[in-house]
């Protein structure tokens, strides 16, 4: 009771939605994501699967300048589009040739996935809060920052399918949103050309269920945009090499997309493989994703259609495929941020989450400083690094160097020569081809591991090692009673 006013005192009432500072706390997140992304790739090294083997394309391009020769250990690299190797050399170009080079457009474009899930999430709801809540989600999805460091299409091809979504939306109100909706499709049928294919699926079923009829003014050049450039690019891989393209390319779509499965029951497991991959992973954002889900379902507008499509239409196309790797339904991960958005304000009250913000991102911004300054590194190649470089600087621009490692086709440890090295390499893929290159050697430096080393080449023929790493040791063949290796700084054994 106030003694001078006779009037009782009350809890003030909870701060409206309106008075939130939704703006101060997107430019908060912001900045801090943009912190987390991009100062830990400054630190570790290449994988040697996917991530080394695109900083080689871009390598080339970048040394080439030959832009529509895509190549690879020195012959045509088929299996993909170029476009994201396109970006990687033009980074290489501006920037240099580095790891943190080679994973910063990936980075780059995580950071406007992020940024781009909190325009789509407030452009469909109307709701500024929502959409902050969403850029949290996408931003604190572990699987998802995972890959934002690592030097590959996945979160490339997640933000240009993304940002294709937003132009269909704007699209609705403005038509001439069509053709950047076009233009999106194409990088995205540019970087990964059957996944891309999401994007044209979507759009055709978001329109006959929302009843949407684009005038042709619009998605005839639309149409023409999206596919032209991927068109183009085969047509010309099929002009130059014929029946060896399709070939290569089938060989790469079986063992990818169609392919027989062992055992081959899988062929019809692969809806329940990613529902089990996500299940697993996509913790603490999964049962609000499952709630806001059943909301966007339930409730049939036109609005959150788009929504479920999307991620029935990505969780398709990876089902139906061979391979079954759950980074592959990144593309459908704006809309799960989307719908556990929705899914939080349903399920918890919106004080609490302005509470549970307001104590979340100081909290955040000390975690995210201090991965900043001490980011977790992973090192893929401390052997094969120092190998890579001894076995450059032992050989003439033009020289190979053959690699073997015990009988196997050690893809990875070749993409790493490539990118840590100089020089083309001759992978070996048995025994019986690394006694035929010895004996007929295109290369005088070898790599090889200690065992065949010990059984073929130490006291057999004539060598000089160069440099021994982890399991790998490096030689160079000397020709009769030593010859080819006098002058070397390197001991002779």
């Amino acid at each position: 009771m106030d003694a001078e006013q006779g009037t009782m005192e009350v809890a003030p009432a909870p701060v409206p939605l309106a008075a939130f500072p939704t703006r101060r706390y997107f430019w908060a997140l912001a900045i801090l994501f943009a912190i987390l992304l991009l100062a830990p790739i400054r630190r570790g090294d290449l994988p040697g699967y996917d991530d080394a083997r695109w900083s080689v394309i871009a390598k080339d391009l970048a040394h080439t300048h030959h832009w529509l020769d895509i190549r690879y250990d020195g012959g045509a690299a088929m299996e993909h589009p170029p476009l994201f190797s396109w970006i990687q050399a033009a980074f290489f170009l501006a920037f240099g040739l580095s790891d943190p080079v080679a994973k910063l457009p990936t980075a780059l474009c995580g950071l406007g996935v992020i940024l781009l899930v909190y325009w789509l999430v407030r452009k469909l709801t109307d709701d500024s809060f929502v959409a902050l809540l969403a850029m949290f989600v996408m931003a604190t999805t572990l699987y998802f920052i995972k890959y934002c460091a690592r030097a590959m299409t996945d979160v490339p091809f997640t933000l240009f399918v993304l940002a294709a979504v937003c132009a269909w939306i704007l699209a609705e109100e403005k038509p001439v949103w069509y053709l950047a909706a076009g233009l999106f499709t194409a990088m995205a049928l540019m970087t990964r050309e059957m996944m891309g294919f999401a994007l044209p699926t979507l759009f055709v079923l978001d329109a006959a269920a929302t009843r949407r009829r684009p005038s042709a003014r619009y998605w005839a050049p639309s149409l023409a945009i999206a596919f032209l450039p991927a068109t183009l690019w085969y047509a010309r891989w099929i002009s130059i090499y014929g029946h060896q393209f399709f070939d290569i390319h089938s060989t790469f779509l079986s063992n990818e997309v169609y392919g027989p499965l062992s055992p081959s029951w899988r062929r019809y497991t692969g809806a329940f493989e990613y529902i089990w991959m996500v299940s697993k992973s996509y913790w603490p954002w999964l049962p609000f994703m499952i709630v806001g889900l059943t909301i966007v379902i339930r409730r049939r507008d036109r609005r959150f259609t788009l929504l479920a499509i999307w991620i029935a239409v990505v969780f398709a196309l990876c089902a139906v495929t061979k391979s079954r790797v759950l980074r592959y339904m990144l593309p459908a991960y704006p809309a799960f941020a989307a719908c556990a958005a929705i899914g939080l304000v349903q399920v918890v009250r919106e004080r609490y989450l302005r509470s549970a913000l307001r104590i979340l991102i100081p909290i955040l911004g000390v975690v995210v400083i201090g991965v900043a300054l001490f980011p977790p590194v992973t090192w893929h190649a401390m052997e094969i690094r120092p190998i890579a470089a001894a076995a450059t600087a032992a050989t003439n621009p033009k020289e190979l160097i053959s690699f073997y490692d015990e009988g196997q086709p050690r893809i990875d440890e070749m993409n790493q020569m490539l990118w840590y090295g100089d020089r083309l390499i001759v992978l070996l893929f048995d025994r019986n081809m690394l006694t035929e290159a010895l004996r007929e050697p295109r290369s005088r430096i070898f790599v090889v591991d200690r065992a065949a080393y010990r059984d073929y080449i130490d006291s057999q023929i004539a060598n000089q090692v160069i440099l021994e790493s982890g399991d790998l040791i490096c030689f160079r063949l000397c020709g009769a009673e030593g010859s080819g290796c006098e002058g070397s700084p390197v001991s002779k054994r």
